[in-house]
């Protein structure tokens, strides 16, 4: 929480220095569309939006993937919990055992050694 409010004061004061920059206009390309005598000021503020909103995007994806992965490992704690309790019933009735699964890995230790460069770049920002 913290890091927004430095990243918010810091924009705004960023923001405050183009207002007091008022006087200069540029020209902007802006896919084969040419614009003349635009305010430096509107070019900073909407590329400004821009970022905010990608960084939503992008924040918004990351939060879907990690409670999908939470969502994952919860029923794979789930199944473990039934495979014992059958397990213990089976056992009660005198019936063979079945032989034990190995172990697999948590889920974040696997997907922590298959990181992609999305996460790692997510990672860089939490």
């Amino acid at each position: 929480m913290g890091r927004i409010i430095f990243s918010v004061v810091v924009l705004v004061l960023l923001t405050v220095l183009i207002v007091m920059n008022l006087g200069p206009t540029t020209s902007v390309n802006l896919f084969g569309a040419r614009f003349d005598k635009v305010p430096v000021v509107a070019v900073a503020m909407l590329s400004f939006a821009v970022g905010v909103v990608y960084s939503l995007f992008l924040y918004i994806g990351q939060s879907l993937h990690r409670s999908s992965r939470e969502r994952l490992a919860q029923r794979h704690r789930d199944i473990e919990e039934r495979e014992r309790k059958l397990a213990a019933a089976q056992g009660k009735t005198e019936q063979p055992a079945p032989e034990p699964v190995p172990e697999s890995p948590p889920v974040d230790a696997s997907a922590a050694k298959t990181q992609s460069r999305t996460s790692r770049f997510f990672k860089m920002f939490r």
